[in-house]
């Protein structure tokens, strides 16, 4: 990593230091995003509502030469991905701890007009059940947006929880509705939750259905604003 920071604290504290690699705006923000998955320009550009190309193309240039990020360019391909390196993966655990204070201290509806993406909800679903250790057996959700090319991928193995952005082959169950009708979705209180919501449907074996509503029933709800953009 380079030895000479942009901003420096100049005090010997490991949370200065990080800072001084991390603090720029977007820079974590950055990190959070490709925790799902590499993604290309254009995808970040799509969650990261209200950054410019130029601030996201000097964020993607900082990270890599901290060697958080890794650029994969392919002779005869236009498209460029962006992913994580081992160090990058190492973030988070801090950043999930940071949500989860957010999700206990600052949870409120949008702003009118205050970007929003179905990953982001999707990803604070993740980390309640994950805060939650819920041990459903092992799971593997996958959840479609019908008015967007949106898919996710929501694991479950002993308490433990990811989310990828990709769409597993063989889902135990899916999960499919509009952005807005997925968001309120996960934004009703439990009961109502597991009994159904209009405009979001639940396919699978009856069984497995059985498991997921069981399992969204045992939170409580999100912001129930924080619908994603159309």
């Amino acid at each position: 990593m380079p030895t000479t920071p942009r901003s420096a604290y100049a005090h010997f504290c490991m949370l200065a230091k990080t800072l001084e690699r991390l603090g720029d705006r977007w820079a974590l923000l950055v990190v959070r995003d490709l925790l799902t998955g590499p993604k290309r320009f254009t995808d970040l550009m799509d969650r990261l509502g209200g950054i410019t190309p130029r601030t996201l193309t000097q964020r993607l240039r900082d990270l890599e030469s901290e060697g958080l990020v890794c650029v994969d360019r392919q002779p005869g391909r236009r498209e460029v991905w962006y992913s994580l390196t081992p160090a990058g993966h190492d973030l988070a655990p801090s950043l999930d701890e940071l949500a989860l204070w957010g999700l206990r201290h600052l949870a409120a509806p949008p702003a009118p007009g205050e970007p929003t993406h179905p990953e982001h909800l999707l990803n604070s679903v993740r980390l309640v059940l994950d805060r939650e250790k819920l041990d459903v057996g092992p799971a593997t959700w996958v959840v479609r947006t019908l008015d967007h090319d949106d898919a996710y991928t929501i694991s479950g193995r002993g308490g433990w929880w990811t989310l990828e952005a990709r769409a597993d082959p063989d889902p135990d169950v899916e999960l499919l509705g509009t952005r807005r009708d997925l968001a309120n979705y996960f934004a009703t209180v439990p009961a109502t939750r597991a009994t159904g919501h209009p405009g979001v449907r639940v396919e699978g074996h009856e069984r497995e259905i059985s498991r997921f509503l069981g399992a969204v029933a045992a939170f409580p709800p999100l912001p129930r604003a924080a619908a994603p953009s159309a």
